[in-house]
């Protein structure tokens, strides 16, 4: 098999196949296997570097790399981001735009890459056969599993929850050393730093608003260690569910925990913002205006909900994660501060920042409004 954006891939026998199987089941105990990433590798001029990924792990490689796997459509994004598309040589299910027609045309360069499935429990076999000298992967995924399965082909084991803001920022750094591209991480540092620095001075003395957050689902909330969380609190509101502490484990808990309808309206928001609409998948396509407003609709429906302040305001939004989570939800928080102070923020356009990240994914800007809705408008 051929990928044109890396050269020729090994030609595997099924002597060799099986091997590559049996290594994966049995992890370090088969050291003897050799696998060479690619011919490209071999000759690239490399150097070995260490670096300290989100975690605390020392991981040593060399550098730049020239074949990654990209667990999660969030680290799709970022590798490309920074200039580094070309050393994607696999994928997950979620940056397959076969597997979503909304990012058609968003991850169409990536649509021929072998497809390791499921993010949180990929084939492992295609990502030992790909090539990937480093599986570039998140907190909140099997990376303990990528290490004892990969080891054994040399593929190294980054974590960067790139989804994190604050995670990714510290980490771009880091980014650009792996992959060669230390301008491109600047220029994405850059942005992240122009937002940052704008909702410093906006929201200088405000006083916090109450926001419930719904993440895809009814009555379902992001807790502190998510990074929907984390947006509400950079965009200067304060979630009136961060007083709930669980273990992150890694699991989904923080990001999708199920909360007391009954507590919503007691907690009383001064806004509420919600994830998604039934039966749309998140990407660059935009978003129907109907479907979004009956989603806003189908919130404030709800019973009792017509005494909570967020709804008598008008101040209920519904969006779409595609530019939500954009630049590790630096934009998402830019959106949220928006949307829960405009007169502090009424000549800020948030267009032209998702602009700036739509032109390093190389694809045509595309205004907010497509993807976001407020009740009444």
């Amino acid at each position: 098999m051929t990928n044109s954006n890396f050269g020729s891939k090994l030609s595997f026998s099924r002597r060799k196949a099986l091997a590559i199987s049996g290594a994966l089941l049995l992890g370090p105990l088969v050291p003897e296997l050799e696998f060479t990433p690619s011919a490209f590798a071999q000759t690239a001029e490399q150097t070995t570097i260490t670096i300290t990924d989100e975690l605390g792990r020392e991981v040593t490689l060399k550098a730049p790399i020239k074949a990654v796997y990209t667990d999660l459509w969030y680290q799709t994004e970022i590798v490309r981001a920074i200039g580094a598309g070309d050393a994607i040589v696999a994928i997950d299910q979620t940056s397959n735009p076969k597997k979503n027609a909304a990012n058609k045309d968003y991850f169409a360069k990536f649509a021929d890459l072998p497809d390791a499935g499921n993010f949180n429990g990929p084939n492992w076999e295609t990502i030992a056969t790909s090539g990937a000298e480093v599986f570039f992967t998140r907190r909140n995924a099997p990376w303990q599993d990528a290490i004892e399965k990969l080891k054994p082909f040399g593929i190294e084991v980054v974590v960067v929850s790139t989804w994190d803001p604050k995670v990714l920022r510290a980490q771009l750094p880091n980014l650009g050393k792996i992959f060669g591209a230390e301008k491109g991480a600047a220029d994405l540092a850059q942005l992240y730093d122009d937002i940052e620095k704008l909702l410093a001075e906006r929201l200088n003395g405000v006083e916090p608003k109450k926001v419930y957050f719904e993440n895809n689902a009814d009555f379902v909330t992001s807790l502190p260690g998510s990074g929907w969380h984390d947006t509400i609190v950079l965009g200067g509101g304060k979630n009136i569910f961060g007083d709930i502490t669980i273990a992150n484990t890694g699991s989904a808990s923080v990001h999708t925990y199920t909360v007391d309808p009954v507590e919503i309206i007691n907690r009383n928001p001064d806004v509420i913002i919600h994830n998604g609409v039934d039966g749309q998948a998140s990407g660059y396509a935009p978003w129907d205006q109907e479907l979004l407003a009956e989603q806003v609709q189908r919130v404030v429906d709800r019973p009792g909900w017509n005494s909570i302040k967020a709804v008598q305001d008008k101040n209920v939004f519904v969006f779409n994660n595609f530019f939500f989570s954009a630049l590790g939800k630096q934009i998402g928080a830019l959106a949220v501060a928006k949307w829960l102070y405009p007169d502090r923020l009424a000549d800020v356009d948030v267009d032209a920042y998702f602009g700036r990240w739509l032109k390093a994914q190389g694809v045509e800007a595309r205004p907010v409004a497509e993807y976001a809705y407020k009740l009444g408008d």
